[in-house]
């Protein structure tokens, strides 16, 4: 099999968001004679762009329930959260040397991606864990090998400044980006980017709206109104993804060769329910019929219940719904994506919902965007979308209009985007998680992640610190961080 057993278990609620302890003294780098001696921007760009986009899905498809998983008595499936870690670090410390690398050798270029990649990593840990080292992180060279935690609200703070520097720096007259495995070296779309990404933080901070510090509808309003200064996704030629290739040996679809993909995978109950109530044609791109069916057929397509225990599960599991095939036998199957243009629209479209913004058109037309952007993603035509459109349950209606954002959302993230489908279940509550005897943790689905436990030796009284002042001092899963209180 291509991942062995204790990956699959021990490891299965682990982000893989790419990494190593971010409080220890260590060397970035080592002499390689098969490798070149002198780093460049364009060769570590490489490297980063691959450890930040090079991510499989399944985990966060399970913790979703996009997806379910049994097998040999054993659940990765289950809500019974530990540790997680701070490898994100690993790869801040190498989109810093970049930074330095770029202003030694006068590529101003790649400035621009520094403040971006740190915004998206430190975004990623800080939605994990709550309060993390963000001001005195990286300072080990300096000699602080325990840096302080930042509050969640500061570090929202700094991150949403580091986007705008981005959103400046990002020049398209400052040279092509060598090294771009994502954009081809396009300043521009790395530009949209940054200010799409920029919405999803801000929509993130949905229960912050009030917090005059942060200013959320201010700053949303400002990248809406200057298209110019603030240009945005226009289709799915912008999206943020990594595109497989056959020729390159580590280039292919993270699940590729994943057997018991094919044999223990298939459709959570709940999100077949979400897809056929909805007449909604994504689902035979994304599982194949229930077997003796014919494809193409609702009627043909159905899942498993993931609060079930494991044996449960695999007795229901023949009237259930494999995943699509493409996904553990294509190689290249399709694009990774981070973030993209059918995301960005369902943001907005809450946005106008919220009251935050106006004069970005209607919260209909995005939401229709979004939606559009999404089967387009899959091959499915015009007519076919339109039909959707109409199907009432699908229809836009401003009485439930974030109901319908948020599950259309959930359904475009299928696969994609990696833990957002989750982090946004968490924020909004929809769709309901399916919980039961088979997920622990007293029927609940966890809020966070617990602090690494190299936390706690090397670094003991910054991170007791911060589980005293947020968690009261019980460093627990089901605790509420600042961003969802």
């Amino acid at each position: 099999m291509k991942k062995n057993i204790i990956y699959q278990y021990i490891a299965a609620f682990s982000l893989l968001l790419i990494i190593a302890a971010g409080c220890k003294k260590y060397e970035d780098f080592q002499t390689n004679p098969n490798l070149p001696s002198t780093a460049t921007p364009a060769l570590m760009l490489t490297n980063i762009c691959y450890k930040i986009f090079y991510v499989d899905n399944t985990n966060q498809s399970f913790a979703a329930r996009h997806l379910t998983y049994y097998e040999r008595g054993n659940s990765a499936v289950d809500y019974s959260w530990t540790a997680n870690n701070f490898n994100n670090y690993d790869v801040l410390r190498q989109v810093m040397q970049m930074d330095s690398l770029a202003v030694q050798n006068g590529q101003p270029q790649y400035l621009g991606l520094t403040k971006l990649f740190r915004a998206i990593l430190f975004s990623q840990m800080t939605e994990i864990f709550g309060d993390i080292p963000y001001s005195q992180a990286l300072g080990a060279l300096g000699g602080n090998f325990k840096p302080a935690y930042d509050t969640q609200e500061a570090i929202y703070k700094g991150l949403l400044e580091e986007l705008e520097m981005a959103n400046s720096l990002l020049d398209e007259s400052k040279g092509k980006i060598n090294g771009d495995i994502i954009y081809d070296g396009n300043a521009s779309k790395w530009k949209k980017l940054a200010n799409a990404f920029r919405l999803r933080l801000l929509v993130h901070l949905s229960k912050k709206e009030a917090n005059t510090n942060l200013n959320i509808k201010t700053q949303f309003q400002q990248v809406i109104s200057d298209a110019t200064k603030y240009p945005l996704f226009t289709s799915n030629a912008d999206n943020a993804q990594l595109v497989f290739n056959a020729s390159a040996t580590d280039n292919y679809y993270p699940d590729f060769g994943y057997l018991s993909l094919a044999t223990a995978v298939s459709l959570e109950k709940g999100f077949a329910k979400i897809l056929k109530d909805r007449n909604d044609p994504r689902i035979f791109e994304f599982a194949e019929p229930v077997s003796g069916k014919p494809a193409g057929v609702f009627s043909s397509y159905d899942g498993v219940d993931a609060g079930l225990t494991v044996s449960d599960q695999q007795t229901t599991s023949s009237g259930a719904s494999r995943i699509k095939g493409r996904y553990h036998n294509d190689r290249i199957n399709e694009p990774w994506i981070l973030m993209g243009y059918a995301e960005q629209e369902f943001i907005i479209a809450e946005a106008i919902t919220r009251n935050w913004i106006t004069g970005a058109g209607t919260a209909a037309e995005h939401y229709k965007n979004g939606i559009t952007a999404s089967m387009s993603f899959y091959g499915i035509g015009n007519t076919d979308i339109n039909a959707y459109l109409l199907d009432p349950m699908v229809a836009f209606s401003p009485a439930t209009a974030l109901a319908q954002i948020a599950i259309q959302k959930h359904i475009a993230l299928f696969m994609n985007g990696g833990w957002e489908a989750f982090m946004e279940q968490r924020r909004t509550g929809i769709p309901t998680l399916s919980v039961g005897p088979g997920t622990f943790n007293n029927g609940m689905v966890p809020k966070r992640w617990m602090y690494p436990r190299s936390e706690y030796d090397y670094n003991a009284e910054n991170v007791v610190a911060a589980v005293q002042s947020q968690y009261s001092g019980d460093d627990n899963v089901n605790k509420v961080m600042w961003l969802l209180q």
